[in-house]
C-alpha cells in the first residue's frame, strides 16, 4: 500500500514537468498552437456565458482573447487538465484497488466462517454420537446390576436349600460406577 503511495506521488511529481512541457511546445508547434487557442477561445467563451448567465447581466458580444493570451491559457488549461487527469486516475486506481482488498478481505472472512460453521457441525454430531453411546452403556449397566440382583437371590436360594445354610445377606453392596452426565 505504501509503495502504491509512493508511485502515486512520483506520478504526480513528474506530471508538473510535463504540464511545462506542454506549455512549452504551444509556443513553438504551429498545430498545437492553433488547438491551445481554440481550446482557450471556447473556454473564454464558454466562461463569459456562464458569468453572463449566473449573475445577471444581459447576453452581449463575446470578444475572442489575442493569440497571446490565448496561448497562454489554452496551454495553461492543457497542462492543468492534465494534471487533474493524473490526479483522478491516481484516485481511481486507490479506489479501485480498496475495493479489491477489502472484497478479498470479505471473502476470507467468508470462508472462515464457513470452515467454523462445518468444525462445529462436526463436533456437535460427535458430541450427540458420544450422549447416545453413553446412554446406550448406561442402560447396560443398569441391565447387568439387575441381572447380578437376581443372580444373588438365586445363589442364596440354591445355597439355603440344598446346604441347608441360611441366607446371606452381607453380599457387599455393588459398586455403581456413574458416567458424567447420567445421575440416577
Amino acid at each position: 500500500m505504501s509503495t502504491l503511495k509512493l508511485g502515486a506521488l512520483l506520478v504526480r511529481t513528474l506530471a508538473k514537468p510535463v504540464a511545462t512541457s506542454i506549455k512549452t511546445q504551444a509556443k513553438q508547434h504551429a498545430v498545437f498552437r492553433e488547438f491551445c487557442i481554440s481550446i482557450a477561445q471556447l473556454s473564454h467563451k464558454l466562461e463569459m456565458n456562464m458569468k453572463m448567465k449566473f449573475l445577471g447581466y444581459r447576453k452581449e458580444v463575446i470578444r475572442p482573447l489575442n493569440d497571446t493570451k490565448a496561448i497562454e491559457a489554452g496551454a495553461n488549461f492543457l497542462s492543468e487538465s492534465f494534471i487533474f487527469g493524473v490526479a483522478a486516475t491516481i484516485i481511481l486506481a486507490e479506489n479501485w484497488r480498496s475495493r479489491v482488498s477489502a472484497k478479498n478481505r470479505r471473502n476470507l472472512v467468508d470462508e472462515s466462517l464457513e470452515k467454523l460453521e462445518t468444525e462445529t457441525n462436526g463436533l456437535r454430531e460427535t458430541i450427540q454420537s458420544m450422549q447416545s453411546g453413553q446412554a446406550a452403556l448406561q442402560s447396560r449397566m443398569d441391565e447387568t446390576t439387575q441381572e447380578n440382583e437376581q443372580l444373588k437371590k438365586m445363589l442364596d436360594e440354591i445355597l439355603s436349600v440344598s446346604l441347608g445354610l441360611r441366607k446371606h445377606t452381607g453380599y457387599e453392596q455393588p459398586t455403581v460406577i456413574q458416567l458424567p452426565g447420567f445421575e440416577k
